[in-house]
């Protein structure tokens, strides 16, 4: 484009330095050469939407070139909730938000609130996951300032590898519903760590049911992790209010505890829930305890 402007000016001041101004030829034009060219464009930055689902999960940097959406009737990994802009109260960083940033933080307790929504209960209450997709560093400084908020149905509590599934998730906690946590046989390794949940109905004989989970303070991983007798009387209470249960001397002979908490980059980012299952081994349960009261989890003797 600009070498034909070039070009066009040239010829006229050529032929106006002859002397000779030609007559406008109404069949060509009418002799200004800029009042019919269009305006360049503003480029506009790409923005995803909220309410579309994707064949594959983006991780948790978004790419415009593999942004291929489908209809959420179709067979889909995640599903995109809500898309929000890097502004105001989250800030605008100078970079696309690095893990465990402030802005990252900000984005992702947004999309918690956000999804919970849509779903109708914390999506960490079943199976599920939350992933909060930024743009790559190439978007950002083309000016993309966007941070999408996806949730998809993964393996189990411990496998949390998307799926692909049908159909949206919309108000998928909001009722019974076979994602949410509920009874489980444990399996442990030789170190004694909960090597896997194999889900049962809560009316078949079970060792284990999901109670609930709490918030943990804001402290390092390392140090969280360090600190598991602290999380298990944590997860007692959780049990006690979930059973119905007097928090008292005797509810640790009651049962057991096992708990699931985040991956590390999901802790550097604000996930700081840690959900927590009751544990009685002997004899085995054979129905929900929730709000059963010392009747359902008597005091275990011996």
């Amino acid at each position: 484009m600009r070498r034909w402007i070039r070009l066009v000016l040239t010829v006229a001041v050529l032929t106006t330095a002859a002397g000779c101004a030609p007559a406008v030829r109404s069949d060509i034009g009418d002799g200004d050469l800029t009042n019919d060219w269009a305006g360049i464009a503003t480029p506009k930055v790409f923005v995803p939407r909220a309410g579309e689902c994707h064949p594959v999960a983006a991780g948790t940097v978004g790419q415009g070139t593999e942004y291929t959406p489908v209809s959420c009737g179709q067979s889909h990994e995640v599903e995109t909730v809500f898309v929000g802009i890097f502004t105001g109260v989250y800030g605008v960083p100078d970079h696309s938000p690095a893990p465990g940033s402030s802005s990252r933080r900000a984005a992702r307790t947004d999309c918690d609130q956000r999804v919970h929504e849509f779903l109708g209960d914390d999506w960490q209450a079943g199976r599920l996951r939350l992933e909060v997709v930024v743009p790559s560093t190439t978007a950002w400084n083309g000016g993309a300032r966007w941070y999408r908020c996806d949730v998809g149905e993964v393996v189990s509590m411990q496998d949390r590898t998307f799926v692909a599934r049908t159909g949206s998730l919309a108000g998928a906690l909001d009722q019974p519903s076979p994602l949410r946590w509920g009874c489980f046989n444990p399996s442990a390794n030789a170190a004694g760590d909960v090597g896997i949940l194999a889900p049962v109905a809560c009316t078949e004989p079970h060792q284990s049911e999901f109670a609930g989970l709490y918030l943990e303070a804001d402290l390092p991983y390392e140090e969280f992790a360090a600190n598991a007798d602290q999380v298990h009387e944590r997860c007692r209470r959780v049990v006690a209010d979930y059973a119905d249960l007097p928090v008292d001397d005797d509810l640790r002979h009651r049962f057991g505890t096992i708990y699931d908490y985040p991956f590390k980059d999901e802790w550097d980012d604000g996930n700081l829930a840690v959900r927590c299952l009751l544990w009685r081994d002997e004899p085995p349960l054979t129905r929900s305890v929730r709000d059963g009261g010392t009747d359902a989890l008597p005091v275990r003797q011996g």
